[in-house]
């Protein structure tokens, strides 16, 4: 990555697509490399920008759009090219929505609503691999992925039910390599907030050393970033 980071915004509103253009080119360190208004002219283009030589270092991609929506698009930019950075964009909060747009393989989510430094932020983080949640969109992402709560247990299912249910939870852990106790450490710390930095910093580590365990941590729970090892680890109830 240069000395610009280079961004591609897709949304089908023209007005939204230009105002960010706007708040994103007033900073020194950006440029807009293109604009789409849906999924499908995203993907064209972002091909367009790779034969170019000069991919985007961060998408930010808008959910709702016509002919091909967000997070069909962020599926089909992830599986191709998994090095993109995509911060989902939108207007709705919704649980599920952020749940699909992550599991997609978008490294953030957060709303319009931020302010321009907020935007500029955001992006920031996102082009070095790194995902900046809003404190709303944050508790939403955390609580989606929290373990269920003891108070009413499950009825006992039926035996077939329940042979079923044993296979799929055993073919989803025994595949997932034990963290060590310093692997669930920085983990940990990762998964309240901290960066590499901070967790160096508290476990008397270097960052390199962090970046070793976060890559041990990434290649064992099976994703690509440290928000899907987060979500990852809370769903098996690691954090």
């Amino acid at each position: 990555m240069g000395s610009h980071i280079r961004v591609l915004i897709v949304d089908d509103q023209t007005l939204v697509r230009e105002g960010f253009r706007k708040l994103l080119e007033f900073a020194a360190d950006f440029t807009v490399v293109g604009t789409a208004g849906d999924g499908e002219a995203a993907l064209t283009l972002l091909d367009q920008l790779y034969q170019q030589g000069t991919p985007p270092d961060v998408i930010l991609m808008d959910i709702r759009m016509p002919r091909m929506d967000g997070i069909a698009a962020t599926q089909a930019i992830t599986a191709s090219r998994p090095e993109a950075h995509i911060i989902i964009l939108t207007t709705f909060d919704d649980v599920e929505l952020i749940h699909a747009g992550l599991r997609a393989g978008a490294l953030g989510y957060s709303l319009k609503d931020i302010t321009a430094e907020q935007l500029a932020l955001t992006v920031r983080t996102a082009a070095n691999g790194q995902v900046l949640f809003q404190s709303t969109i944050a508790s939403k992402v955390f609580s989606a992925f929290a373990p269920p709560s003891p108070a009413s247990p499950p009825s006992p299912p039926t035996p077939s039910t329940e042979a079923h249910s044993t296979f799929s939870y055993m073919n989803s852990t025994t595949q997932i390599e034990p963290l060590t106790e310093r692997e669930h450490e920085v983990l940990s710390l990762i998964a309240h907030g901290a960066s590499n930095r901070q967790v160096a910093e508290k476990l008397y580590l270097t960052e390199g050393t962090v970046k070793n365990h976060m890559t041990n941590i990434l290649g064992k729970l099976g994703v690509r970033d440290r928000t899907q090892a987060v979500l990852k680890a809370r769903e098996l109830g690691f954090v």
